[in-house]
């Protein structure tokens, strides 16, 4: 809890300036806490309350909206209790007049108790008219001009509920601009976005707790922080840019005709920008029966079977849920055209930032101006041939690929790296242990250690990835079609259902490049604006199998089935390169598993491979089209096992192990004997009672883990004592 937001609220209560201080530290007197008591603080808070008031951690800076929000608390509390005493009051004055000598000791108590409690409600009430914490909609500083510059409040107004992230905000600023003849994209106004105004209104929230329908869904950050939104863009448009060659050279105009010492050149070239298709559709029906048990306040319609507003609240989630589906896709989303009449996954709706990278990488067919296709398959990047990134390279890694961009382009002071955001702990744990306190770091601002001029930025939803990439700043954008599409939903009813859908196009894309060639070998890197490593998804993770067709390494060279509608025998590996060493999990076994035989492709096997879920067996393309086995990977092979219900494991003596069938929960919260630097794996066993590690305590992991089988996890020991995740599958 951030008790600095309550500090404010205290103060006025108490009626002091500052808190007393008693050998140099702040401290509640008896009296004071008597008071504070009164007003419904319990003695745990006040211990921590007073235990806080002398922490110096900045993460307790008090936010002015949250101080507010404590002070309407507190007066909500004090309110609720004044509710509850005037109630005991009517009762006991609505007793007889032959009861009323006999409770007029009671009555008068109340009345004294009533009086008190309007006493501190007028308190609390006029905290806010000089406390600094307004609340949304309110204005606690000085008079200001209205400034349409602002670019995060309306007008330079502050208080949340002029923010410009509320949808009509910003519609108002665009109206506000139309007048003096500017012009401002802004999304078309829809149901959610008046959700949301009754929501800053207050209507939402004078709902009583016990009538609320709650949602956890919390909304992912966006990388349009990093790569910012365009709107207005189609399919297959086509972003212009232009290579120049060298113009400049000794004065040669003595004896010299202009055309034969003309020199310089400018090449035309341009991006293709793909919009991919994207849809929601939903039918709400069978709702009567929710309304039995579970819509309650929300049904507002009688009983008429459409219950609009409980769909608006849905529809209100539901805007949350896009919105994480998109985040997700932007990073980790792989383009399949969708089947007639088969719904489609979320992931596979557009191409997203690694994808992209991907194509321009291993080769994509160009398209032309016109929006036709060359029919040519094109390389843009050459990537750079570095080490994978381990925790203990990291630092390595980034000034290795760094120095590798051509200083013209480095030394501009523009070029970013954009690396996954796990790395971003890796990159400071490497500096600390390297270079003793990291001091190039500053809050929400990281550059590369030896070139300050390159600045850092992490990639958020970006865990499974290991590529990194440098460009100049402002290259990679997202783009619309039309603003806040996504939510404009429709809706039609249909007898005593209704249909609700929306469509939108989405895309990202960079708006230079590099040059296109049509032969890998006359790359040399000089002419890209885009450069990267030479690998992305490590070894160790594994994506997913389509059910029931044989599996594809086109975009991964490790791969994990799933479940299929019965047992497929694998007779092939679609898009495997010569030389190119593939990896096969078994993600589900029995009757919907995989089975690979000792015939055809897979003559060279030793024996048939009918593996149990989590077995592994890794296999190489010869030239002739059949498969080498290299070998066959279970949980055990090679590992120690720990014992069972271990909660501090030793792993003296080896670096991979296996969890056992424990008896009951385990948590797994240290592994003794270990030593610093070296690296453990950790492979899962069973389901039951199946050792989980917390992100907590000895463990700096990206979440939580439960070892089931299957699943492993590889730690490193820092010289801090903790173990750091480097890896997991």
């Amino acid at each position: 809890m951030n008790f600095a937001n309550f500090i404010p609220a205290i103060l006025g209560i108490l009626g002091l300036k500052s808190f007393r201080e008693e050998d140099g530290k702040k401290s509640l007197s008896p009296e004071e806490r008597a008071t504070l008591k009164g007003y419904g603080f319990s003695d745990r808070f006040l211990d921590d309350f007073a235990a806080a008031l002398n922490s110096e951690s900045p993460e307790d800076e008090p936010s002015k909206d949250k101080q507010y929000a404590a002070i309407q608390a507190i007066l909500g509390k004090v309110t609720s209790q004044l509710s509850a005493k005037t109630e005991e009051l009517e009762v006991l004055k609505s007793k007889s007049t032959a009861d009323a000598q006999t409770h007029a000791a009671e009555i008068q108590a109340k009345e004294a108790e009533i009086t008190s409690l309007k006493e501190k409600i007028k308190a609390l009430s006029d905290l806010p008219e000089t406390d600094p914490g307004k609340g949304a909609g309110q204005s606690g500083s000085a008079h200001v001009s209205f400034n349409l510059d602002d670019t995060e409040q309306l007008g330079g107004l502050s208080g949340e509920f002029f923010s410009l992230d509320r949808p009509y905000n910003m519609r108002a600023k665009a109206a506000l601009l139309a007048a003096q003849g500017q012009s401002l994209v802004v999304a078309v106004a829809n149901r959610v976005d008046y959700k949301r105004l009754q929501d800053d209104l207050g209507a939402f929230y004078r709902l009583p707790w016990r009538d609320r329908l709650q949602s956890f869904l919390r909304e992912l950050p966006t990388i349009e922080k990093i790569f910012s939104l365009e709107s207005g863009h189609q399919d297959l448009d086509t972003l212009v840019n232009i290579w120049l060659g060298e113009f400049s050279q000794a004065d040669n105009t003595q004896d010299s005709d202009f055309d034969n010492v003309t020199k310089g050149s400018y090449e035309f070239d341009h991006e293709t920008l793909r919009m991919y298709d994207v849809m929601f559709a939903y039918r709400f029906k069978n709702l009567k029966a929710i309304e039995k048990s579970w819509i309650g306040y929300l049904n507002k319609e009688g009983s008429n079977a459409v219950k609009l507003s409980f769909i608006e609240y849905l529809l209100a989630e539901t805007a949350k849920k896009l919105h994480n589906e998109r985040e997700q896709r932007r990073i980790n989303g792989v383009r399949k055209n969708p089947d007639p009449n088969v719904p489609g996954r979320a992931m596979e709706a557009s191409d997203g930032l690694y994808e992209y990278l991907r194509k321009k990488v291993e080769g994509h067919t160009d398209f032309t101006p016109n929006g036709g296709t060359s029919g040519k398959t094109v390389y843009q990047i050459k990537p750079f041939n570095l080490p994978k990134i381990t925790p203990a390279n990291i630092g390595e890694v980034f000034y290795t690929g760094t120095s590798m961009i051509p200083s013209v382009f480095r030394d501009t002071g523009t070029i970013v790296l954009y690396i996954p955001s796990f790395m971003l702990p890796w990159y400071h744990k490497y500096n600390e242990a390297h270079y003793g306190r990291n001091v190039d770091y500053q809050k929400n601002i990281t550059y590369v250690k030896e070139f300050p001029g390159v600045r850092i930025e992490t990639i958020p939803n970006a865990d499974n990835h290991h590529r990194i990439f440098w460009t100049i700043e402002g290259n990679f954008h997202t783009y619309e079609h039309i603003a806040g599409e996504m939510l404009r939903f429709n809706l039609e009813q249909e007898d005593w259902s209704l249909k609700a859908w929306s469509e939108w196009k989405e895309g990202l894309a960079a708006e230079a490049v590099g040059y296109k060639y049509t032969d890998r070998n006359d790359m040399d890197g000089s002419r890209q604006l885009v450069w990267c490593n030479d690998y992305d998804l490590p070894e160790s993770f594994y994506l997913e199998a389509d059910p029931d067709t044989n599996p594809s390494v086109l975009l991964h060279s490790s791969i994990v089935t799933v479940a299929n509608k019965s047992l497929l025998t694998i007779t092939d590996i679609e898009n495997a390169a010569v030389g190119q060493v593939i990896s096969i999990k078994c993600g589900a076994d029995g009757d919907s598993g995989v089975k690979i035989n000792n015939t055809g492709n897979f003559s060279l096997l030793s024996d048939p491979w009918t593996p149990a879920k989590g077995e592994i067996i890794r296999v190489m393309k010869r030239a002739d089209g059949k498969f080498i086995e290299i070998e066959r990977i279970t949980t055990s092979s090679d590992a120690y096992e720990f014992p069972a219900d271990a909660a501090t494991p030793s792993v003296q003596g080896a670096t991979v192990f296996v969890t056992n069938a424990n008896t009951k929960a385990t948590a797994i919260t240290d592994l003794t004997d270990a030593v610093a630097g070296t690296v453990y794996t950790i492979h899962g066993a069973g389901s039951t009672f199946a050792s989980t590690i917390a992100n907590a305590g000895n463990f700096a992991l990206t979440a939580a883990i439960t070892l089931k089988s299957g699943t492993f996890i590889k730690l490193v020991k820092a010289s801090d004592g903790k173990f750091y995740e480097v890896e997991r599958g």
